[in-house]
């Protein structure tokens, strides 16, 4: 049963420096083809400074970045082992481009229990805040995942 005291922890802030080869390697991961997410050349033929993010590329920014995310939610008695990733949303706020140096804080902003008919299931959502190398808010990523009891 997930602790309501929960909701509002913090982690401490984790930083990752966008690479242009993981923008092209996911995009090629999902089978998106668009040259603006391959090509500096093709970006800027449309209007980009510079290969921009893809709509998901953020996904990669909790995993790279964040290597200690599985360890922080254990230690707020969340059992990573059973958890199953539910639903993930962004909000860019600006542009983000290759070079850009991110800084993310990740917060637990909602927790609820679910009883079901053969035990329960928790529901915790993460919202992690990113801001780049000059202090600007430049995206925030709202994660959901249930953990299975």
């Amino acid at each position: 049963m997930f602790d309501k005291s929960k909701v509002g922890v913090s982690f401490p802030p984790f930083t990752i420096e966008v690479e242009r080869c993981k923008i092209a390697e996911l995009a090629l991961a999902i089978g998106d083809d668009n040259p603006v997410y391959h090509s500096r050349e093709a970006a800027q033929t449309q209007g980009f400074k510079d290969v921009p993010l893809s709509p998901t590329t953020a996904t990669i920014f909790s995993f790279w970045g964040n290597t200690e995310q599985w360890h922080q939610l254990e230690q707020v008695g969340i059992d990573v082992k059973r958890i199953l990733h539910s639903e993930e949303e962004y909000e860019y706020l600006a542009p983000v481009y290759p070079g850009d140096v991110l800084t993310g804080t990740t917060t637990i902003i909602d927790g609820k229990t679910r009883k079901l008919k053969d035990g329960s299931m928790d529901i915790v959502t993460t919202e992690t805040r990113y801001t780049n190398h000059d202090n600007r808010s430049v995206l925030v990523a709202k994660s959901m995942l249930i953990v299975r009891e």
